[in-house]
């Protein structure tokens, strides 16, 4: 059965749960340039805050299980929110894959806050407990992040052989843990080093090692906020693990324009499509929870070998 099929099935029996809960309620979606099928405020974790909380947009018309990219919004850390970054970069609805645009909890001090990675290992696994109610593929699964988003995003993927940086306690690291954070894919746009405070926990090339996913970075060579010199070493290093980067310097502000961001979209579509496509449904997997979890994924992605 076709995804267009499938999804306005499940967003009626959704929807008709929502009416009684109080969950999030399945609707249409005017945003992209396509139709998406959209879930607003979706917890992704059980019992948590109000910031815990993704927009997931489901293309129509797919055949079969769609790859996911989770979007990250910027904003310092202290700041922002999943619905203005989706206005934003309305035009990443042009791909062939599901977006789930999340929100985590914000830092009102100077020191980001190591659980707002947690959030986000917390929301990649719920994307992949769930991709069955969703139409998502859980073995195809992209980040993509705009500046204190991009430092989010990429320490996410770098240290995914990690269940989590915080506590054990905290309510994100309790839940879905039969499922990895790994990912298959990243794109960074103004990407920071360092939170302000210079935590050396929160450092990416800290967490860089063999098998980590492939980069995709745009950063401005004019950018006054985060100078172009640190993606240019950060893609060195990468270079040096024998990992895959492209780094895409481009010109203009920190925050990209609104024509910035049209030209460079289709880009970044073209980049996570070509990524998803390379990789092929894995021939072997293991039933945990109704959901096939991959054990093996063959072809040109490696296992995770890091011994940190």
């Amino acid at each position: 059965m076709k995804i267009s099929q499938v999804i306005p099935v499940v967003g009626v029996m959704l929807a008709s749960v929502a009416l009684l809960s109080g969950q999030p309620r399945c609707q249409a979606q005017t945003i992209f340039p396509t139709a998406h099928t959209f879930f607003n405020n979706v917890p992704y974790v059980s019992g948590g805050t109000t910031r815990q909380v993704m927009d997931i947009y489901i293309p129509v018309g797919a055949t079969g299980p769609v790859p996911v990219v989770l979007y990250i919004h910027g904003g310092g850390w202290n700041q922002g929110a999943a619905e203005n970054s989706m206005n934003d970069w309305d035009q990443l609805g042009q791909g062939s894959f599901a977006i789930a645009a999340v929100n985590y909890r914000l830092n009102t001090v100077v020191e980001p806050l190591v659980t707002q990675v947690d959030d986000m290992k917390a929301a990649i696994r719920f994307v992949k407990a769930n991709a069955t109610a969703y139409g998502i593929d859980a073995t195809k699964v992209g980040v993509m992040g705009q500046s204190a988003g991009a430092h989010l995003s990429g320490l996410a993927a770098l240290s995914s052989d990690l269940a989590f940086l915080g506590s054990a306690s905290d309510l994100a690291n309790t839940q879905n843990l039969s499922f990895s954070s790994d990912v298959q894919a990243v794109v960074s746009w103004a990407l920071p080093p360092i939170p302000p405070s210079g935590n050396q926990t929160l450092t990416l090339s800290t967490y860089i090692g063999s098998g980590d996913p492939d980069f995709q970075m745009f950063h401005s060579v004019d950018d006054l906020t985060v100078n172009i010199s640190f993606p240019r070493n950060f893609r060195n290093s990468m270079i040096a693990a024998g990992l895959g980067v492209t780094l895409s310097e481009i010109s203009g502000n920190h925050f990209p324009s609104e024509t910035t961001r049209d030209t460079f979209a289709p880009v970044i579509v073209t980049y996570f499509n070509q990524e998803f496509a390379a990789i092929p449904e894995p021939s072997t997997g293991l039933l945990i929870g109704g959901s096939v979890f991959a054990a093996i994924i063959l072809g040109s992605r490696k296992m995770r070998l890091h011994n940190r």
